[in-house]
């Protein structure tokens, strides 16, 4: 067995922690499945559809004929928290993803997103159903990454670097350990990645560097390396040298900062659903398009990660969107509105949106920016008062070097609200926006380890 994959494989035997049921109460939410007519009408699709409305108590379907556009009225009164998009791998095209993006800011929120996403899909109508009746949340434990960074919020992790010239560098984390960085990895990382996959006990991958619609290279800007996808199965490969995957247990792949991942040009040959096919992936986050800016990438990684666990990969990937949108709307964005319009339709989520799977409060805990509370309480003129107040644990720019890095401070709301209107001083905001079932605000200038930032609004229920 190679030496950096015993290490980590043979500690967590008996360092993992017990599983654990997420102690966080399940909200009455209301759940969207959205589907084209075709689709529905053909009986095994419709399982997929049926499935996932019996595995949610308030859930509604919407079909289309032609397109997304005929059910804008329907959905919108429905009030949706999420959308199950439910689509064959044929129909989940690039531009299919840019009007699902597109659709969800017209539902009564414009230009904000109205409601998580994410779209149904498999290379088999068997890998969409098998998404679709999973029930069991995911605590992201043991994570891989094909580039440094990350494993610091998990109890277990590995991270090898993808930049070929500092390949040697790699990092480790045990169960209640700090991570350790090192500088003696193997010429090549790829065969102990593909040990650790086959191992089963990696929760969730994530990528960075160069990739096409059919596989990642290991290695940027080139190397002899990568994972490609071939007939639904999952390739490792060192030149002429393969290493077949076979991973079966539930994970999620983020593909940070790659191109092309979720791209699906043949369905066959597609990587993403490669994943969901044969490596065990429920979830899979990445790009349509060529990336080059990447907000909506590291930015879904950063309230993934760092939030302390409490966003899921789908409302992280949510979350960043709006605070995408929230610097366009608000002059935040500077000489790179441009570069923030190409990025705001062009990322998806496969998976079921409403599926549970987030990085463990126990580990994420120290690495997390900030703690919110929110408070509320009726006024005096019968309005609801809230307040929201944000206790840094560390550093953080409100207004970054690069724009690409803004990060607003970001809550679901626990009930559904109308009208609402800042209140008290706003002098240390330079933008917010309270939709029905959030808020986010961003603050003005740095703040320091130990601060506390408040932001104040009413709304009539």
């Amino acid at each position: 067995m190679i030496k950096h994959v015993m290490f980590l494989i043979g500690f967590s035997v008996f360092c993992f922690l017990p599983d654990r049921a997420i102690a966080i109460a399940q909200k009455n939410f209301h759940y969207a499945i959205v589907v084209e007519e075709a689709t529905y009408n053909d009986d095994d699709w419709k399982k997929v559809v049926k499935t996932l409305a019996e595995k949610y108590p308030n859930t509604r379907i919407f079909a289309y004929k032609e397109s997304l556009d005929e059910l804008a009225k329907s959905v919108t009164d429905y009030s949706p928290d999420y959308i199950a998009v439910v689509s064959t791998p044929e129909d989940a095209t690039a531009e299919f993803v840019k009007k699902i993006n597109q659709f969800n800011r017209t539902l009564g929120s414009a230009p904000y997103g109205k409601a998580i996403l994410g779209i149904v899909t498999g290379l088999t109508v068997k890998d969409a159903l098998k998404i679709a009746k999973n029930k069991q949340k995911l605590e992201i434990n043991y994570g891989l990454g094909g580039m440094l960074g990350f494993i610091d919020s998990l109890p277990t992790g590995i991270a090898y670097c993808e930049w070929f010239d500092k390949r040697k560098n790699w990092q480790a984390k045990a169960p209640g350990c700090t991570v350790g960085s090192f500088k003696d990895a193997p010429d090549d990382h790829l065969p102990d990645m593909v040990e650790l996959l086959n191992s089963n006990k990696i929760d969730g991958i994530w990528t960075s560097g160069h990739a096409t619609s059919g596989g990642w290279l290991a290695y940027y800007p080139d190397g002899p390396s990568g994972i490609s996808a071939e007939d639904g199965k999952l390739i490792g490969y060192v030149s002429e040298e393969v290493y077949p995957i076979k991973s079966t247990n539930p994970k999620i792949y983020l593909g940070i900062g790659n191109c092309l991942t979720a791209c699906i040009e043949n369905k066959d040959n597609a990587y993403s659903l490669a994943w969901m096919h044969s490596g065990g992936v429920f979830q899979f986050f990445g790009y349509t398009v060529e990336s080059y800016y990447g907000m909506m990438g590291w930015g879904m990684a950063d309230y993934f990660f760092y939030r302390g666990g409490d966003f899921t990969l789908a409302e992280s990937v949510f979350i960043i969107n709006q605070a995408l949108i929230m610097a366009m709307e608000n002059d935040l964005s500077g000489d790179e509105n441009e570069d923030m319009e190409y990025d705001k339709d062009v990322c998806i989520m496969y998976g079921d949106p409403a599926w549970e799977a987030r990085v463990p409060a126990s580990s994420a805990k120290d690495t997390a920016l900030y703690e919110c509370a929110l408070k509320k309480e009726k006024a005096a003129d019968g309005k609801t008062a809230w307040t929201l107040s944000v206790k840094f644990k560390k550093e953080m720019d409100f207004n970054p070097e690069s724009q690409k890095s803004i990060r607003p401070i970001f809550m679901f709301l626990p009930e559904k609200v109308h009208a609402p209107e800042a209140a008290g001083d706003v002098s240390s905001v330079s933008a917010w926006h309270v939709s029905d079932n959030f808020v986010i605000v961003n603050f003005k200038e740095k703040v320091k380890a130990g601060d506390t930032r408040i932001f104040k609004f009413t709304t009539k229920n």
